[in-house]
């Protein structure tokens, strides 16, 4: 059985999996994460998001910088409140 998290502001406690498989990966443009985060935060009922950037196979840390702020401009403002 699943524990309601204080944290949880969706107020329910739900199973972490969505049809068989946890919606963890966010892939895309500003808007598509934007839009995969909120669809994460609604089914799952996450109060709490732990993001990790990656860049697989790349040693050029420029490309994550970039990624972080187009993140912070982009993205965070439209999840900040969620």
């Amino acid at each position: 059985m699943f524990q309601l998290d204080s944290r949880n502001i969706a107020g329910e406690a739900r199973s972490p999996s969505v049809g068989g498989r946890l919606p963890t990966n966010f892939v895309g443009g500003p808007d598509t994460v934007v839009e995969q985060i909120k669809r994460c935060r609604e089914e799952v009922g996450a109060g709490v998001i732990d993001l990790m950037f990656q860049i697989p196979g790349s040693g050029d840390l420029s490309f994550l910088m970039d990624s972080l702020t187009l993140f912070g401009k982009n993205v965070l403002p439209h999840i900040r409140d969620i």
